[in-house]
């Protein structure tokens, strides 16, 4: 019986042990963490992510990778420091480049913003450089557009604009108003 005793006060001594153990392992580790909490009132984030975004047949549309990105309970999303590799219909994809990024409620859209610096490979070997301030990608259209003001390089030509659409599935980039050009040799 004894045996039992000197068991049982083992085993709560043990217990106890550990008890505090634990308890100051969980106080050192609560000291030294921030509560966590999310941005601006999304219900969720994500940080060093990438994105997939399909289109109505399944298939790949653009991949987004993106410093930050929230999620709001109304479905929307933001972006910050986003870069987008746009695949659909594409022998070559787009690269695109943005500070900012989101996805209205309800949206399949993604509107970049506060500075777009986005390039295409051709199939001759050039590379298209459009810059922009703020622009659409709009999967379903297989398109991009803005109504900024539009820069559109070449080797050796550049061509300036306000707004343009961006044919994705033809392959044409059409600046729409106050064109101007310059070509060097």
């Amino acid at each position: 019986m004894w045996r039992y005793g000197l068991a049982l006060l083992v085993v709560l001594a043990v217990v106890i042990g550990l008890g505090r153990w634990l308890g100051q392992h969980r106080a050192e580790r609560q000291a030294g963490q921030a509560p966590v909490t999310t941005p601006d009132n999304s219900d969720y984030y994500l940080e060093d992510a990438t994105l997939y975004q399909l289109d109505k047949n399944g298939d790949l549309a653009y991949r987004a990778h993106t410093v930050q990105a929230l999620h709001f309970p109304n479905e929307a999303a933001r972006a910050s420091d986003i870069t987008v590799r746009y695949f659909q219909g594409q022998e070559t994809p787009w690269h695109i480049k943005a500070k900012h990024g989101r996805v209205p409620a309800g949206a399949k859209d993604l509107y970049l913003y506060d500075g777009i610096d986005a390039k295409h490979p051709q199939t001759d070997g050039e590379t298209l450089h459009v810059v922009t301030d703020h622009a659409w990608i709009r999967p379903d259209a297989d398109q991009i557009d803005t109504d900024a003001h539009v820069t559109a390089s070449r080797p050796g030509e550049q061509i300036e604009g306000d707004g343009m659409r961006a044919d994705l599935a033809a392959d044409t980039v059409t600046l729409l108003n106050n064109v101007q050009a310059r070509y060097a040799r």
